[in-house]
């Protein structure tokens, strides 16, 4: 609990990030199993320089960004372009990610065990984590369903988060009905407290595509 207490509050502390990664959803029954990866980019300078962007397998790119002055919304498949001028409540936008979830990271936990630390790869560099596997107070799931641990992968000299797996399973036991869902999140950027480049917060043709 002190090392999400640390996580929390790092994330609560921060004035500027640049994340982006993957987050892979997975599904197993018996005789079936379906995946997809949905990736996404996650920035902000403060006081409102922000950029919010996910790629879909089959819906294509929804990006949200704002330089402080104006806010575009673009969504590739079908090329539709919103600019307005930026206002106070755009950051409301970030929200919906997961770096502004993780600041409550430390909130409604049951149990949090310390599991034998890994290494995880960003970047080309290995960085050593701390693994927290986390059981949250009961919220509410699809019927017949229920929470399997969450198990976080935690930088040992930054307490942010570079993996993070949740996911849910069948609540009968019997295996001839069992299915697992699970959701991995992994970051190939992860960078924090540090000058992001004016260029995330723009939109240009290269990062329509």
């Amino acid at each position: 609990m002190q090392i999400l207490g640390k996580v929390g509050q790092t994330y609560r502390g921060l004035t500027s990030y640049h994340f982006e990664g993957a987050t892979v959803s997975e599904t197993n029954s018996v005789g079936a199993r379906s995946t997809s990866e949905t990736e996404f980019v996650v920035a902000y300078t403060a006081p409102n320089k922000f950029r919010v962007e996910f790629r879909y397998p089959n819906a294509g790119n929804w990006i949200r960004v704002s330089d402080g002055r104006t806010l575009s919304r673009y969504r590739s498949i079908t090329k539709e372009l919103k600019q307005e001028a930026a206002g106070t409540d755009d950051l409301n936008i970030l929200n919906g990610t997961l770096v502004v979830g993780f600041e409550d990271i430390d909130q409604g936990v049951k149990k949090a065990t310390l599991l034998d630390p890994e290494a995880v790869d960003i970047g080309g560099e290995k960085v050593d984590c701390n693994v927290v596997e986390v059981e949250r107070e009961q919220h509410q799931l699809l019927p017949g369903t229920e929470p399997q641990p969450e198990k976080l992968w935690i930088d040992k000299a930054r307490f942010i988060i570079l993996r993070r797996v949740t996911g849910t399973k069948s609540a009968v036991q019997s295996a001839a009905h069992q299915t697992e869902n699970l959701r991995t999140t992994t970051f190939s950027v992860a960078r924090i407290n540090e000058p992001v480049e004016d260029a995330l917060f723009t939109l240009n043709v290269a990062r329509k595509k």
